[in-house]
């Protein structure tokens, strides 16, 4: 089978390149080891993003927005504290004249909308429940091959297949990675005080908590509460009552009662970053290219905007008849966007290191940074609009 483009990966960055691309003309198979089409019949639940304005733009311009929206729990002001220092910082959208900054949704709202126009795309084909078992590329292609043993023809292969990416793999892309020996633990909760439209973020001794409002109208908010990895396996070890007695001590009863409304998941904390961002034929993005610390909710909008900029670059290829393999078009791509990456990443490892300290001069330091950034308005205004996706 041939294709103009083969994507592996059919989470939200995978899904969202094969639906830009099928837009744009450009013939696009998209492989995938599990079944992601599949309609859920509780979207609501797991992992949630939060999509910052860019983002937003970038789902509006694939047509899908509207499909999200009436899901999704829009925010308009950040509200980060020090739970062992004495200082706090507020980000509002009105200080950089937007009535948002963002919205909360859950991945599964996203991927939904996705797909239901995918199937009314002809330009791609979905492959499910399919893994990749061999890369072959020649003069002027790329071949996959397929553990059932089927067999596609590209002139380009696109690896979205998250930070064990076999893609990567077997094009030998080198990385840098390292444990940040820290775990996340994610679920959804209720509190008897009001969440409204805040972004919360408290920095703790064993490491920073974020509350994320849900539901419009209601105290319903995404956890992730991040933790040093010896005390996160003691919390994964009490009873729903024990851990929500232990959120509220962490987070100063300020939401009042907490209870779960879900099950408790977790994972461990790394930082993964391929050392460059594409191979001869094979390019990456999002998870693939870069795995970042889930503090500041910016690891999906990093991938959001690689595909924006590729689909963009592509589909000009496209417009002018040219074949999708450019060596200049895939080095444009790698050079605007591995800067952003790299930045992201010094920034989650400059927190990371700042806020894990005990140290009483780095914790005098970080009580300074809070009331400077409050104070000195250009700088905020700079910090919230990275925050909110605004270049």
């Amino acid at each position: 089978m041939d294709f103009q483009v083969s994507i592996v990966g059919g989470g939200v960055a995978g899904a969202l390149l094969a639906l830009s691309l099928g837009k744009s003309g450009i013939s696009t198979c998209l492989i995938d080891r599990g079944k992601p089409s599949v309609k859920l019949t509780k979207p609501l639940v797991g992992r949630t993003t939060s999509l910052n304005l860019f983002s937003i733009e970038t789902l509006k311009e694939a047509g899908i927005w509207e499909d999200i929206y009436p899901q999704a729990r829009v925010f308009d002001e950040i509200f980060v504290w020090d739970a062992e220092g004495s200082s706090s910082v507020q980000f509002n959208a009105f200080e950089i004249e937007k009535k948002e900054l963002g919205v909360i949704v859950h991945n599964n709202i996203i991927l939904q909308a996705i797909f239901n126009s995918l199937q009314n795309l002809p330009e791609v084909t979905l492959m499910e429940e399919e893994s990749l078992a061999k890369i072959f590329e020649d003069q002027n292609t790329i071949d996959l091959t397929t553990e059932s043993g089927k067999r596609i023809s590209s002139e380009i292969l696109i690896g979205a297949d998250g930070s064990l990416s076999r893609v990567r793999d077997l094009s030998k892309i080198p990385i840098r990675k390292w444990s940040y020996d820290q775990l996340a633990i994610v679920s959804s909760v209720k509190t008897t005080k009001p969440i409204g439209s805040t972004a919360f973020q408290i920095f703790t001794d064993t490491g920073p908590i974020a509350f994320l409002p849900l539901v419009e109208g209601t105290n319903y908010a995404s956890l992730i509460w991040s933790t040093d990895k010896y005390y996160g396996e003691k919390l994964l070890k009490l009873d729903k009552e024990a851990l929500s007695k232990e959120l509220r001590l962490k987070t100063e009863e300020r939401f009042g009662e907490i209870d779960f409304c879900e099950d408790i998941n977790s994972f461990p904390l790394h930082q993964l970053h391929a050392k460059k961002f594409y191979k001869q034929r094979t390019i990456l993005v999002g998870d693939s290219a870069h795995t970042i610390h889930p503090l500041a909710g910016q690891g999906l909008n990093l991938g959001i905007a690689d595909v924006r900029e590729l689909s963009h670059l592509l589909a000009s290829l496209n417009r002018y008849g040219k074949s999708m393999f450019d060596k200049e078009v895939i080095q444009t791509y790698s050079k605007k966007r591995e800067p952003e990456s790299y930045k992201m990443i010094a920034l989650m490892e400059a927190f990371k290191r700042g806020f894990g300290s005990e140290s009483l001069l780095i914790r005098f330091g970080r009580n300074f940074a809070f009331d400077f950034a409050n104070r000195a308005t250009p700088i905020k205004r700079r910090l919230i609009k990275e925050a909110a996706g605004i270049i």
